[in-house]
């Protein structure tokens, strides 16, 4: 049908379809080389209305385009529309407390510190306010403010909200453990997880706490693959997560429990509060399936199918320079000490070598290039390129396209070269 017909069967106008085109979100399927003409089918009728029932859910339209693109199913739509609302209700709550200290003057909540046989305990007045949910949040935002992790649910005596409580370290020791342990099956848990949140306590889960403000490291899932099989930065054995993230290593207790009919993983999760002389946390994971994965399979592939263009600029030597998490934030003057990814060299004829913490990767079966990409054959990604020129230096920028982003979900980062000749 052409573009009018499917405008009016949308509820829609004609000119929003071109917006959607032109961002990559929906495109016609098929356009008329001679006249211009767009032409769409029925079948995208559905992704139109998904497509602004994300929009009016509040998710940016770069979030949508991930989400097509991927082809999530509504299952997972679903689990997405959960994480926003929680991520709504934090925000209600934050304005809820801005409010309330608003309308009481120069009003800030006080907590009180008592130290008895060796444990420390927070209180909190319930002064302007009934709703115990925004009291927990006050009391958690207030703690974490002077560096303190609540290590125990909320008591509630009289107009007092306390809680247990540990004064953490402003310096971080990074935790090695040993996570080549014998493996020991445990068929219950293998399959898909759905992290569900970070919680103080297994107590706030269970009466409906909103989970800890996580950073964005945390991934969206887990999965228990079979044989203990590695993946990313996962590694399990009965009763045990293992997490090795490049900095620390760690063992994790699990526990399989079932409520409401669902099952759910309970972690003693060792994250940042640990490392910085707290407890461990409680990383809730529920289950969606006991499919047998493989890391294989769940990785991202890139079509490494490209022919060779020689590019000039690129053949010689490189070193890098820096790490960076986008492109936008990288800056000449701030370099990188003690790079993971060191040196890299193209040769004209597509070869390439690469200089690594651990050693060295050469060969045409483990990685060549083409004008615009690195393609890095042993882990199937196509890493684009590009060379900007500043202040008279080439400086190479490369698509890092680490566990993160072919196991996590996350986009890429960047490292950044130039030349060998050019380096101090």
């Amino acid at each position: 049908m052409k573009i009018g017909e499917f405008a009016q069967l949308c509820h829609t106008n004609i000119s929003l379809l071109h917006y959607y085109q032109k961002t990559g979100l929906l495109f016609p399927d098929y356009v008329d080389p001679f006249t211009g003409y767009r032409y769409y089918t029925s079948e995208q009728i559905p992704v139109f209305f998904r497509i602004r029932s994300l929009k009016q859910a509040g998710f940016e339209l770069n979030e949508i385009k991930k989400m097509i693109a991927a082809q999530k199913s509504d299952t997972e739509i679903l689990q997405l529309f959960a994480q926003k609302r929680e991520a709504l209700l934090r925000s209600l709550h934050d304005l809820e407390l801005a409010q309330q200290m608003m309308s009481g003057g120069n009003f800030m909540p006080t907590i009180q510190f008592v130290s008895k046989n060796g444990k420390d305990t927070a209180f909190l007045p319930r002064q302007h306010t009934d709703d115990l949910s925004l009291l927990y949040r006050t009391l958690d935002q207030e703690l974490s403010a002077q560096n303190y992790q609540r290590i125990s649910f909320f008591e509630i005596t009289d107009n007092i909200v306390s809680c247990e409580v540990l004064k953490k370290t402003t310096s971080a020791v990074t935790p090695h453990e040993a996570i080549d342990l014998p493996f020991e099956n445990d068929p219950s848990v293998i399959g898909k997880w759905e992290a569900v949140g970070e919680f103080a306590t297994k107590e706030d889960f269970l009466q409906n706490i909103l989970p800890l403000q996580n950073d964005d490291d945390l991934s969206r899932e887990i999965y228990f693959l079979p044989n203990g099989e590695h993946y990313w930065c996962y590694g399990w054995t009965k009763g045990m997560l293992l997490i090795d993230d490049g900095v620390s290593t760690t063992q994790n207790p699990y526990v399989l429990e079932q409520y409401d009919g669902k099952e759910y993983l309970f972690v003693t999760f060792k994250s940042y509060d640990y490392c910085h002389g707290g407890k461990p946390t409680v990383l809730v994971l529920k289950n969606v399936d006991h499919n047998r994965y493989s890391a294989e399979e769940l990785s991202r592939k890139d079509d490494l199918n490209l022919p060779f263009v020689l590019d000039e600029r690129l053949v010689g030597s490189w070193k890098a320079h820096s790490f960076c998490k986008t492109k936008e934030a990288f800056d000449p003057g701030h370099r990188t000490c003690n790079p993971y990814w060191s040196e890299v060299t193209f040769f004209p004829n597509g070869s390439c070598t690469s200089i690594y913490r651990e050693g060295e990767i050469s060969g045409d079966d483990k990685q060549t290039w083409t004008k615009g990409y690195l393609l890095r054959k042993f882990n199937h990604c196509a890493c684009a390129y590009e060379i900007q020129t500043i202040d008279g230096i080439d400086y190479l920028i490369i698509e890092w396209k680490s566990g993160d982003y072919r196991w996590g979900g996350f986009d890429t980062d960047y490292y950044v070269f130039i030349r060998s000749e050019n380096c101090n």
